[in-house]
């Protein structure tokens, strides 16, 4: 046998060797290892070396079982590794933690083996990842042992397994040399040339202390008590542990701001305006004379929290957008007075699949709510039937994405006129990159306060060229109104009595209120309001109710009560109780939750 040139001594001082230059790049993955000294050498480099210690001549073999019990007959003991790497052993990791963060220098005769050394450490570690890799995740290995801009010994390596692009959160297994540990945990780009934004490491670091997910490390001094089944069963329970954070996180950080133009509408987007102000150029909304946003904002129409609807620029490119999530600052044109306006900004728009679609148009057809959608058409005298036309098409024609329906109640009241052209790069339906600067002014000009020196005109002529501001129209949400009505009644009933709480009492003029409750010492009048926005349920009930109570100069009721489905936002508490404080008389507001049939809170 070519092998019988060999002996103990000779595999005895190959160990050795080994132990002061590590080993080859290339020979690093073994299968077999033998022991020697109670230390484990990968089978084939050691053998090479020892048959050039004992000829002078390099040898190149397979390895089999003949060869095997070669070794075994001058008394070492060989181990099998299915995996082709032994486990981290404290020899190397020890090595590891004496170089990391010094200076490399290629000159130096005593620096001319470390990357052979720290090899099985770097082999090791991307094995350990490429392990817990699970569907649809693929492995960014770290398999430079330098910082190439200072040449120091890195002070870790941490294989990465992402799924999507590389670019926000991950999982990642480290070898840490600085603090003396193996770990593993989910995280995202920090420090790195990948940094995220200042805004996503905030995000990620407020989920962080949310979730207070664990990062398990195992010290150098204890990796004694581990092995690859071990370490790796641990590994996976802690991956499938914080999936479900990974995923979260990995849309929240992927997510994208765009602005997004939809179709224009004089009726608060709840349900079609008609011809007015819809675009002059040749499109489906000019021939039609509506466009498939119309309904974006329409509150009587929601399904388990989400306002679900369409969106042109979604539609165009929807197989790219699928599952995404989107900040979309909408804009519409009024082509009547060839303007642009700001709408609102929606927050976690998120691009649902055709399943998703489906299901939601089964939703609407059982609920009745598509054939309203078709009778809002037929009203305006605009042909219904192209709704038919379209989810001829699939459902995605006409429900692509989804929101919390929450949002809805948040929209400003007035359309805000875009005063710089160039705030939007195109006319066209599709989503588009703008300056963060764009939001600030938005915001700015909603909050504009009261003045009498800094705004107005002394001139008596109108202008000829539009408003800055544009009232959208805002409707109240009929369905909604009778239920909250009807379930508020029963409430109030249960409560009180049914002898003592009505509702449609008559006022003055023949106006009705909705509910009235009979009270030891007098009546309590309650208006219903049920527009999107509660400024709006505001402005039209409070006025309703001074009149139902004082007009022409009595007082009929001892309290009057707005009530309303909107939970209100901390300004419109405040807005609330000043009113309370400026009016000096009995009022108050309850918002009512329509699925928990109860009063959440009064003001």
């Amino acid at each position: 046998m070519i092998l019988d040139v060999i002996t103990k001594n000779h595999i005895i001082k190959s160990a050795s060797i080994i132990d002061k230059q590590g080993i080859p790049k290339n020979f690093v993955w073994s299968q077999y290892y033998v022991i020697v000294n109670n230390k484990e050498y990968q089978f084939k480099y050691l053998i090479r070396l020892a048959y050039q210690l004992a000829t002078n001549e390099e040898l190149d073999f397979q390895s089999n079982n003949t060869i095997r019990k070669y070794i075994e007959d001058l008394g070492f003991e060989i181990k099998y590794y299915q995996g082709g790497y032994n486990f981290f052993t404290k020899e190397e990791l020890a090595f590891y933690n004496s170089i990391v963060n010094t200076d490399y220098r290629k000159a130096n005769s005593e620096h001319k083996y470390y990357g052979q050394k720290l090899y099985p450490i770097i082999a090791k570690a991307k094995y350990w990842a490429e392990e817990l890799l699970i569907d649809d995740f693929k492995l960014r290995k770290d398999g430079n042992w330098l910082n190439g801009h200072v040449a120091k010994i890195k002070p870790y390596f941490w294989p990465r397994i992402y799924s999507g692009e590389d670019k926000d959160i991950f999982f990642n297994v480290e070898v840490n040399g600085s603090n003396k540990f193996i770990g593993y945990k989910l995280d995202g780009y920090f420090e790195t040339t990948k940094r995220l934004p200042d805004y996503k490491i905030k995000l990620l670091q407020e989920y962080k202390e949310i979730v207070n997910w664990s990062w398990p490390k195992i010290s150098f001094d204890n990796i004694d008590e581990y092995n690859w089944d071990k370490l790796i069963e641990e590994s996976k329970a802690y991956i499938n542990k914080h999936l479900s954070n990974h995923n979260h996180l990995k849309r929240i950080l992927s997510k994208e701001s765009k602005i997004c133009r939809i179709t224009w509408n004089n009726n608060g987007w709840i349900k079609p305006s008609g011809l007015s102000g819809k675009s002059k150029h040749p499109s489906f909304e000019k021939e039609n004379g509506f466009g498939h946003e119309e309904w974006l904002f329409d509150g009587n129409k929601i399904i388990d929290g989400y306002k679900y609807g369409f969106l042109e620029p979604i539609h165009k490119f929807r197989t790219k957008y699928q599952a995404k999530l989107f900040d979309l600052l909408l804009y519409t044109r009024d082509s009547d007075s060839n303007q642009n306006y700001w709408v609102t900004t929606l927050k976690d728009v998120e691009v649902i699949n055709t399943e998703e679609s489906e299901k939601v148009l089964v939703h609407y057809k059982n609920e009745g709510w598509y054939d309203e959608m078709k009778s809002d058409l037929y009203n305006l005298s605009l042909d219904s039937k192209q709704l038919d036309t379209w989810i001829d098409e699939g459902a995605q024609q006409l429900f692509n994405i989804k929101f919390k329906a929450s949002q809805i109640n948040e929209i400003p009241n007035d359309l805000i006129l875009v005063e710089n052209p160039n705030e939007i790069p195109s006319s066209r339906y599709l989503l588009m990159d703008f300056k963060n600067d764009v939001t600030e002014k938005i915001k700015e000009n909603i909050k504009t306060k009261f003045s009498f020196y800094n705004s107005g005109s002394e001139e008596a002529e109108l202008e000829s060229k539009g408003k800055r501001k544009r009232n959208r129209k805002d409707i109240e949400l009929e369905f909604k109104h009778n239920l909250l009505q009807k379930k508020f009644l029963q409430f109030l009933q249960n409560k009180y009595g049914k002898n003592a709480v009505k509702r449609e009492c008559t006022a003055y003029g023949a106006s009705r209120i909705d509910i009235t409750r009979k009270t030891n010492t007098g009546f309590v009048f309650y208006e219903i309001k049920t527009y999107n926005s509660l400024r709006s349920s505001i402005r039209e009930g409070l006025g309703q109710l001074l009149e139902y109570c004082l007009y022409p100069n009595v007082n009929e009721a001892e309290s009057i009560v707005l009530v309303s489905h909107v939970e209100p936002s901390t300004e419109l508490k405040e807005y609330l109780i000043h009113i309370k404080k400026f009016i000096n008389l009995p009022f108050s507001y309850i918002h009512f939750d329509l699925d928990k049939e109860k009063i959440i809170s009064e003001i």
